[in-house]
């Protein structure tokens, strides 16, 4: 699921990943993406930090602090909160990865494909 409140930054990922065979759900709020959640299966969130209505780190710490989601990998992504201590921060919420913008498509796939690789490991570990 990507989450940003920036139509045409949505439309980039989208494009990019669906060159590599992942379908997309989209949000451009936090509001929008709890309700997606509630209702379809999501294996990753790409998440945007400034959005409106609710904060980014407030939407990654309350998906991780839902038994349901918490497991499921959130790359923040963000072109305001670029200093190395959002990085910090980011994690310190629950997220998984952290880019800023711009970035290059080649980046995103790269995060998504390792993210992607790490939750089916542990699901792997989980079954054994």
């Amino acid at each position: 699921m990507i989450v940003d409140d920036d139509a045409l930054i949505r439309q980039f990922m989208d494009d990019v990943l669906h060159e590599f065979n992942y379908h997309t759900l989209h949000a451009s709020r936090g509001e929008e993406a709890f309700e997606i959640l509630k209702k379809e299966a999501v294996d990753l969130i790409i998440l945007d930090l400034l959005l409106p209505g609710k904060h980014g780190f407030y939407i990654c710490d309350n998906i991780r602090q839902t038994n349901q989601w918490k497991d499921i990998p959130i790359l923040i992504i963000t072109a305001v909160y670029t200093r190395p201590k959002y990085s910090y921060q980011s994690k310190e919420v629950g997220a998984d990865a952290f880019l800023t913008k711009p970035f290059k498509a080649k980046a995103l796939v790269n995060e998504v494909q390792r993210l992607i690789q790490l939750k089916i490991e542990k699901v792997k570990e989980c079954t054994r």
